[in-house]
């Protein structure tokens, strides 16, 4: 798989999240969340209600990212398939097991922890795309 197609799932569910009205209810998200797989890079920019936009990006982009999540694409892809099987450990629970999150600075580490539900949101969204072969 090409280095732009790890994290194309991205762009659809992000899509999907925004047209779902119970994303809405998780709260208002302010992050700026890094997605890494390989040499694949995605910015995720979440505004209030909403992902406002995603952008394909390069590795010193993530330095401007709050949060980074950073998985080979193998760990992603099983991640992933694992998930939309109802099978795979939250974002939470993986980052405890792999330590895949990470930040700048302990006050934006916290932003993970604050928002975890809305980026699982967004991640589910992506293994129902990657199991639907969107």
């Amino acid at each position: 798989m090409s280095a732009g197609g790890q994290l194309a799932w991205v762009e659809p569910a992000a899509q999907a999240v925004n047209a779902d009205a119970g994303f809405r209810k998780l709260g208002s998200v302010d992050l700026v969340l890094g997605l890494k797989s390989g040499r694949a890079v995605r910015v995720v920019v979440f505004e209030a209600f909403s992902i406002e936009r995603v952008e394909r990006a390069n590795e010193a982009r993530l330095r401007d990212c709050d949060v980074v999540i950073e998985m080979t694409p193998q760990l992603w892809n099983g991640y992933l398939r694992r998930r939309a099987a109802g099978k795979g450990p939250s974002l939470v629970a993986l980052d405890l097991e792999r330590a895949i999150v990470q930040a700048p600075d302990p006050l934006s580490r916290l932003k993970f922890e604050r928002y975890h539900l809305s980026l699982q949101a967004l991640v589910d969204r992506g293994a129902n795309a990657v199991a639907n072969g969107r």
